[in-house]
């Protein structure tokens, strides 16, 4: 992914899902011997900001159950940023931040992964105390940006108003008042997530899809009606483009951002082709997709 050009990552610290210490390490295999060698060059401009003319951009999430402290949250962040980017710190610019740190989700619930077995709800933080932590993330350098992730259209809403009545009072002590730039949250051409996507786009929130390929239908047991829809596959057929590419231009050309997954080099390849040249559906393909939907919803 990274000889093909990507630069931009997401992943988290929930063990079992994801391995970022894995990330982290391919991260700085594949950019430090770049930057020391162009550091070699004595050219201290470039020396000093190769990760950031790189465009490197790494993401990660606090899982719910470590959610327990102001301060717990703070020293993830700042633990997580080590492990991702720590190598492209430096002296001169001090240290360099995560693009995003997200909540993961706002509590544990049955099911939602193993760590959460026995985690009660009076366990860890409400989501409003959670996000002053967030707030201090911020503040401390440790990520340019703070979001959310998993919660409903309410949590979002309480979390906006908590925000905006703080911002009202606040006299420069303390983290200032900051509201989500980023919610990442499970959204298809079937499952859209219209309600989230709205509040997003009313305050200005960055929306970030996750699964919008359709692999949450496939992990329930459903297979994947995304990819094998029919109306997707004529319009993919249309466009000599794959079923995969067409969705992600339906996500693109509706304004939200999107994190395919993928081990395998052939689909990385195809999903690069993003890259290069940009989303492609014409208003009458777009309109189709988008009425997947309300046909899903009615079955």
């Amino acid at each position: 992914a990274l000889d093909i050009g990507f630069r931009k990552f997401d992943t988290a610290e929930a063990e079992y899902w994801y391995d970022q210490e894995t990330v982290g390490n391919a991260l700085e295999a594949y950019f430090l011997p770049q930057i020391e060698q162009e550091c070699q060059m004595d050219d201290d401009t470039y020396c000093t900001n190769t990760c950031r003319l790189e465009g490197l951009e790494i993401s990660t999430k606090i899982p719910p159950w470590q959610l327990t402290s102001i301060q717990n949250i703070r020293v993830l962040a700042e633990n997580s940023r080590r492990e991702l980017v720590g190598f492209c710190d430096d002296e001169t610019i001090g240290k360099f931040p995560l693009d995003v740190y997200y909540i993961h989700a706002p509590m544990c619930w049955e099911g939602w992964h193993p760590r959460c077995s026995g985690v009660a709800e009076a366990d860890t933080l409400p989501l409003r105390e959670a996000w002053l932590g967030m707030e201090a993330v911020a503040q401390d350098g440790n990520a340019k940006r703070i979001g959310l992730s998993n919660i409903w259209p309410n949590q979002l809403l309480d979390i906006i108003h908590f925000v905006q009545e703080r911002q009202k009072t606040y006299t420069g002590e303390g983290p200032p008042p900051r509201m989500p730039d980023v919610l990442q949250a499970y959204a298809d051409p079937l499952s859209p997530s219209l309600d989230l996507r709205q509040i997003c786009k009313e305050h200005g929130i960055e929306f970030v899809s996750y699964s919008t390929l359709g692999t949450q239908h496939s992990m329930r047991g459903g297979g994947n009606p995304v990819l094998t829809n029919a109306n997707i596959k004529e319009i993919a057929v249309k466009y000599e483009r794959s079923a995969a590419e067409v969705v992600l231009s339906w996500a693109i050309q509706h304004d939200m951002s999107v994190i395919p997954r993928s081990t395998k080099e052939r689909h990385i390849m195809e999903l690069s082709n993003m890259l290069t040249s940009g989303p492609f559906l014409e208003t009458h393909d777009i309109d189709i997709i988008d009425a997947l939907s309300s046909s899903s919803a009615e079955l």
